[in-house]
């Protein structure tokens, strides 16, 4: 079965976006390890807001989005790029029959907030900066309650954190 991943940057004050986009956070550290754990993926999985504000073109990888706007369109993209008006957690079911290898979400928190109550997602990448952001919190009591700190180091001006499943050894 495909390994979930995801990853997520977030702010000192707990945002993960600036004007709707998570780039704005990211750190040259961060932009390191993300290219490190796209490079590791088979499959991303994200919602339709992440698609509409986040750049997905030239992916070489499948791309599965969760959409209830059946008006989202592929662009310019040239990926393979799948559509379904379903929930996080059945895009990832989805996704699970269809891929071998690691499927990692790159989607925002409100995409991530039933997936981290099911504990689905087997590690959680996260990257805290020292800025501050002005949208879309992360809700930590949500995080602490479903998963546990396994790994944190600080490079540069970033802090790195893997979180796994509170309930799996």
């Amino acid at each position: 079965m495909a390994q979930i991943l995801a990853n997520l940057v977030i702010a000192r004050n707990g945002a993960t976006s600036i004007r709707g986009s998570s780039r704005p956070l990211s750190t040259p550290e961060d932009r390191k390890r993300f290219h490190a754990l796209r490079k590791g993926a088979s499959a991303i999985a994200i919602g339709g807001s992440t698609f509409r504000t986040e750049p997905y073109e030239n992916l070489k990888i499948p791309l599965f989005v969760a959409t209830r706007d059946s008006s989202t369109e592929i662009g310019g993209s040239s990926s393979d790029v799948r559509f379904y008006n379903l929930s996080p957690l059945e895009l990832l079911q989805v996704a699970r029959k269809e891929i071998e290898g690691a499927i990692l979400i790159e989607g925002g928190v409100n995409f991530l907030r039933d997936l981290i109550a099911a504990q689905v997602i087997d590690q959680i990448f996260i990257s805290r900066v020292d800025l501050d952001g002005d949208d879309y919190l992360l809700d930590e009591e949500a995080l602490r309650l479903n998963y546990r700190l396994v790994s944190s180091e600080t490079i540069g001006d970033t802090n790195f954190e893997i979180w796994q499943p509170s309930l799996r050894s």
